[in-house]
């Protein structure tokens, strides 16, 4: 079993370096649109802004919008890559509940039908948590997608600790 996990944490550790290989990326594209330059120039200009040196294509004003844009971009990237790791798949998590069971079930609502009946304290495999925050018996929460015992389906994410 710890060379499993040992294999997942290696996989996770690749997914999480290719999501910000990408998000560098699009950044990089984005902010050479945005300035209406080639990439290759915005890269040689972030490069020359670092060091503080001027620029051979951008006014002082131009750079200091091409930083801006840099940052708001990196700043919108951070968010999607939380989330991209929110939804990274197979977390680990206990089922605790006051009860001795918690539905899991086809669809993220109370009215669709019961897959199956999962034992308080088990372990099941969290897939995502859906974001759409809701009220259930007075308390707000959250569903959350989930594997256990080969079947996927939905849970009430209060009842759902991360353990990893």
């Amino acid at each position: 079993m710890a060379k499993k996990r040992g294999r997942n944490t290696n996989k996770k550790s690749l997914i999480q370096w290719w999501m910000w290989v990408i998000a560098l990326t699009v950044a990089w594209l984005i902010g050479s649109s945005y300035m209406q330059k080639s990439p290759t120039q915005m890269v040689s200009d972030l490069y020359r802004n670092l060091l503080g040196q001027p620029t051979k294509y951008l006014s002082p004003e131009q750079q200091s919008a091409a930083t801006d844009v840099y940052k708001d971009s990196l700043r919108i990237l951070h968010h999607e890559i939380s989330e991209l790791k929110n939804r990274s798949p197979y977390r680990k998590a206990l089922v605790d509940t006051d009860a001795t069971s918690l539905n899991l079930r086809s669809a993220s609502n109370l009215n669709s039908d019961v897959v199956i009946k999962i034992p308080d304290s088990s372990i099941i495999e969290v897939i995502y948590f859906d974001e759409e925050v809701l009220v259930l018996d007075g308390e707000a929460g959250k569903w959350c997608k989930i594997r256990y015992a080969d079947k996927e389906g939905w849970v009430w994410g209060n009842y759902v600790k991360i353990i990893d």
